[in-house]
């Protein structure tokens, strides 16, 4: 019987080879950006090999790199690409192109959980020990790559002293910078408190509206005679629906916790918040239009997902004016599915946006009354969900908002 020997954690020793000082995983952070922005920037043909346990402070560039022209594999226990799962707390990022080739690899397993132990190299002969250790640990031709890539493979003993030394500079640098954040802090979170402060009285005001408005339905309905019991148990329900969405957000007022994110259904999230946006409609002419036959889960907060969900349709509405006399006038929501996302878009035909450049940006507002906060609420929200939200298309014909979130 052939016996099976586990393979050990050579990155961690390749690592310890070095003898690197404990890095801050605020540098740390740096230096990721550092390595791998100037390929996002101006993107080239290469490949990109990442290992990420925490992606705190780099989900955004992490998003770049999925949504760019260049190849990259994950190598996280989750990935799906490893033989064994040894690495344990070991992360890596390698970026290889025809010009360079960036390595760093770091052990978040230290006597701080703020600092890590790090290995790194550029552009040297060397960097075969690292990636022949990923290759052994993978499915991935990781060969291949080092075939293709292949900038000058001299050993630059100087220059990669001289980039560990800029790194430990960094640090330093980084070291004071946490100082002098500390002196400012008190003034920061006077200003963030009443930017939170505003933002969450904007989604109070619009669940708010949804209770005054059908409370006004309900008092006409209750004054005819054989008014229909299930229209106000209707009515009832969606109140009850946006109190607690409003209670929540008060919620968030007190505290500082993050969105609670779950996998819901798409096509009932979609429902629930197309159920409270159709008070909007009442007494206007506008067709609700609902393309949502798409049945797959999306890891969400509930109710930040519908309040953006309502706000994006609020706004729909509103564009048209009142007493607006076009005809055909219609508001469509619509689900697809993209590869490992779905989109959900909203649409009207209520004219062109003069303006989109400003759309997200704070105070900017075409209504009399607006805070120019709703889109950018919207936007953070998605966002905090590892989602986008972007204005796809705007003209004559039509204006659309498309929230792209992936799939569980």
């Amino acid at each position: 019987m052939k016996k099976i020997v586990r393979q050990q954690n050579y990155l961690k020793e390749l690592i310890e080879s070095q003898g690197n000082q404990p890095l801050s995983k605020m540098a740390l952070r740096c230096i990721i950006r550092g390595i791998l922005e100037p390929l996002l920037d101006n993107p080239e043909e290469g490949v990109v090999l990442h290992r990420f346990i925490n992606k705190n402070g780099i989900q955004g560039l992490l998003k770049r790199l999925e949504f760019s022209s260049v190849d990259s594999y994950d190598f996280s226990d989750e990935g799906g690409h490893l033989r064994e799962k040894v690495w344990a707390n070991t992360e890596f990022i390698a970026v290889m192109t025809h010009r360079f080739v960036s390595i760093i690899i770091w052990d978040n397993k230290t006597e701080s959980t703020h600092y890590v132990r790090y290995y790194s190299i550029y552009n040297s002969k060397l960097q075969n020990e690292a990636l022949d250790i990923i290759d052994r640990n993978t499915d991935v031709n990781i060969k291949e790559f080092q075939e293709s890539f292949k900038p000058d493979r001299r050993d630059n003993i100087l220059l990669n002293s001289s980039l560990r030394r800029l790194i430990g500079n960094l640090d330093e640098a980084s070291k004071d910078a946490v100082l002098g954040f500390a002196q400012i802090q008190s003034e920061k979170e006077e200003v963030e408190a009443s930017q939170n402060t505003r933002a969450i009285a904007h989604e109070i005001r619009n669940q708010l509206s949804i209770c005054e408005l059908y409370t006004e339905i309900i008092k006409k309905h209750c004054a005819r005679e054989g008014i229909k019991v299930e229209s106000i148990s209707n009515g009832l329900g969606c109140i009850s629906r946006a109190i607690k969405m409003a209670g929540n957000s008060l919620i968030g007022l007190k505290s500082e916790e993050k969105a609670v994110i779950k996998p819901y259904k798409l096509k009932d999230l979609i429902e629930s918040a197309s159920d409270l946006t159709k008070v909007y409609f009442e007494g206007k002419d506008v067709d609700y239009i609902l393309e949502n036959n798409i049945d797959v889960k999306v890891p969400v907060d509930e109710n930040r997902f519908s309040a953006a969900i309502i706000n994006l349709v609020k706004n729909a509405i509103e564009a048209f004016g009142y007493g607006d006399a076009k005809n055909g006038k219609y508001i469509k929501i619509k689900t697809e599915e993209e590869g490992d996302f779905v989109s959900v878009k909203i649409s009207n035909n209520a004219g062109e946006i003069k303006e989109p450049e400003k759309i997200f940006k704070e105070g900017y507002t075409t209504k009399t009354t607006g805070s120019g906060l709703g889109l950018i609420i919207c936007k953070k929200t998605i966002e905090e969900m590892y989602g986008g939200l972007e204005l796809s298309h705007t003209g004559e014909d039509y204006t659309e908002f498309v929230i792209k979130i992936g799939k569980v």
